[in-house]
């Protein structure tokens, strides 16, 4: 453009333009903000986010067409202006989640449900989850071989020196002496001893009257690390967790050595490395989880109860900037430990304290899985809804046991087929042997009952040294020149009188081999049928028991269902309560005169409903998104919505509400 046509430039004209032919030809015009309005609608964070990538392509045109004109229109120069302040938004904004637990809670298993990482938050760290600020938030390296970033901060030589000091007070008598209470290690003595002595294992408690705050101070490899800052860079999350739990973990360490050489006894040796845990002031951790791409932060918080002041700074510092509260505890305590109420106490109370409010809280039963079919079914009064599934159960439990039966009775049978045919080949092979010694020209006489059961051992041996490839020229036949009425000394005793025998002749002999083999094979043929019968009936089993296992899934579902909808009712009712009971104290401090126990300072019922419950198995989650493969099936639960993860993890995407 030349210069008289950038002085002519107008905003307005730029955008209010004449329309098209093609246009003119449309309906009446929209609002020009239709689809935009369209794109939020959706909720979906998908959409939004490639709303956003295409709005950022578009506002970085026209930045550049209007700062062409920005010098000589100041408009132009307005706009470009108005540009700039808006792309930085586009940015992902940090929206901090406080999650909250006591031990044992499950905390870390639902942050790596979360995560969509089989394991990548320490779930066993033991004490270092009373005591480690663990931040996650988006890695936005591109770097392949640093997938997942850690950064580990220590705390300053001056904080620990402090925290020394304090710790050996609580397990310190005023007289030099050691605490009786250092053996509980749930005292606070007992839990003071376990951080000093983690981080200097070496020192007994013989030995502790012979240390100074300033001795200690002095220990080389505890300065190493004070102040300053590890990185963990890693492409695969199980090295990332291998390093991370270097520094995080405070089980107590047993050589392999040292198991070998007590095995007998059962005591291994403890080895003396240090712990860092005691030292770390916060870990944050970087990783690539969808959940975390809008800017979401999630932060571990054990409590702010730490005798460190630098540890229990941070932790309030998050409480601070946190938008929204996770509460989790385990079902199964959930409701009979009133942990909502109870934990209004503690975390929940100082996040009022910092937003006067409690609709940013959000509360997380987990283990939801772990579950009494028995009691659920007695507790929540569950036995019409499964009953009938119950007596489809029992009838395939018994269709089960009478193809077992059926099966033990085929394979006596097969059994006596197998001996019949056994016995019809053994008479065969003497038949044959008789028919052998007639045709070269001797007489012969059908075995006797008697002498049968003499002649089958005999014939047993010959078969057996044919088997072993010798010819056997022992055969026992009847001929004139053997009396078949010679009993051996053995049996002259009991021998019976014979009647005189009849020579055989061919046709005799023809006759009875053939029925001998008609037995053989009928006897071949029913052991078959039965074989067949039997493998029908074991195939039959495993369909009756898939069935079963599909049935008490159900059941389990039906029972998990039951208990997470009266759990999240009675939590919420605990709730509105604990917060009944906060507002009652709020206003007792602020006019005691005046304050009316029974007069209803809020709408609690509407409490209770706004309070989010969600009934979460990580466990069942991570089993059904493919991964803890070495784990079992989890029973109640067939698709990972059911599982209640995914739908708490959305509250964290943009439009959701931010709880």
């Amino acid at each position: 453009m030349d210069q008289e046509s950038q002085v002519d430039f107008n905003p307005e004209n730029f955008f209010n333009r004449e329309p098209s032919p093609e246009q003119e030809d449309q309906q009446d015009s929209q609002p020009t903000d239709l689809y935009i309005r369209d794109v939020i609608a959706q909720q979906d964070p998908k959409m939004l986010e490639a709303g956003v990538s295409q709005s950022l392509k578009i506002l970085q045109n026209l930045k550049q067409i209007f700062s062409r004109y920005a010098e000589d229109s100041p408009d132009a120069l307005a706009w470009t202006v108005a540009i700039e302040k808006l792309i930085p938004q586009a940015q992902r904004k940090r929206t901090v989640v406080g999650v909250v637990g006591n031990t044992g809670a499950g905390k870390s298993s639902v942050i790596n449900a979360m995560l969509d990482e089989e394991r990548l938050v320490p779930t066993n760290c033991m004490r270092a989850c009373t005591a480690v600020v663990t931040e996650m938030s988006w890695n936005d390296s591109t770097d392949p071989f640093s997938k997942y970033r850690a950064q580990i901060e220590f705390i300053a030589r001056a904080d620990w020196e402090k925290e020394v000091g304090i710790l050996m007070k609580e397990f310190m008598t005023e007289s030099g002496g050691v605490s009786r209470e250092i053996a509980d290690e749930n005292s606070d003595a007992g839990i003071a001893w376990a951080k000093f002595h983690s981080v200097y294992p070496k020192i007994t408690r013989d030995s502790l009257n012979d240390c100074t705050v300033e001795s200690l101070m002095s220990e080389k490899s505890v300065l190493a690390v004070l102040g300053t800052t590890k990185k963990i860079n890693t492409a695969t999350p199980y090295t990332f967790y291998q390093q991370l739990q270097r520094y995080v973990d405070s089980k107590e360490k047993v050589s392999k050595k040292g198991k070998d050489k007590e095995k007998d006894t059962g005591k291994a040796k403890k080895s003396f490395g240090l712990e860092f845990w005691p030292l770390i002031k916060v870990v944050k951790i970087y990783v690539k989880a969808p959940a975390l791409s809008t800017g979401a932060v999630i932060v571990d918080l054990p409590g702010v109860h730490d005798s460190n002041a630098a540890r229990a700074a941070v932790a309030q510092g998050y409480m601070k900037q946190c938008t929204g509260l996770w509460i989790v505890a385990p079902i199964n305590r959930a409701v009979d430990d009133k942990a909502a109420k109870t934990l209004l106490g503690d975390s929940f109370k100082r996040q009022l304290k910092y937003d006067g409010g409690f609709s940013s809280v959000t509360f997380i039963c987990s283990k939801t899985d772990d579950i009494s079919i028995t009691e659920a079914i007695d507790t929540l009064e569950l036995e019409d809804e499964v009953q009938e599934l119950y007596e489809q159960q029992q009838r395939l439990e018994d269709q089960i046991k009478d193809a077992k039966g059926k099966i033990d009775d085929l394979k006596e049978e097969q059994d006596v087929y197998r001996i019949a045919q056994n016995e019809a080949a053994s008479e065969i092979e003497v038949w044959e042997q008789l028919k052998d010694s007639l045709d070269d020209g001797e007489t012969v006489y059908a075995p006797t009952a008697k002498s049968k059961k003499r002649k089958n051992s005999r014939r047993d041996s010959a078969r057996k040294r044919r088997q072993g490839h010798d010819d056997g020229d022992d055969v026992f036949i009847v001929s004139d020149e053997e009396d078949p009425s010679t009993e051996s000394d053995c049996d002259s005793d009991t021998a019976d009188v014979q009647p005189p025998l009849t020579p055989l002749t061919e046709g005799d002999i023809k006759t009875k081999i053939r029925e001998l083999r008609d037995t053989k094979k009928t006897s071949r043929r029913e052991g078959i049928l039965r074989t067949e019968k039997i493998k029908e009936l074991r195939h039959q089993i495993p369909e009756y028991e898939k069935n079963i296992k599909k049935i008490k899934a159900d059941i389990s579902h039906i029972c998990i269902a039951g208990r997470n909808d009266y759990s999240k009712r009675a939590i919420q009712q605990d709730f509105a309560a604990g917060i009944k009971e906060l507002d009652q104290e709020n206003a007792a401090e602020e006019d005691e005169e005046n304050f009316n126990p029974d007069e209803e300072l809020r709408d609690y019922d509407e409490v209770a409903r706004s309070l989010p419950v969600f009934c979460v198995s990580s466990r069942a989650y991570q089993k059904l998104c493919g991964r803890m493969q070495k784990d079992g099936s989890v029973p109640g639960f067939k698709t990972p919505e059911e599982t209640e993860v995914s739908a708490f993890v959305t509250r964290l995407t943009p439009g959701a509400a931010m709880v």
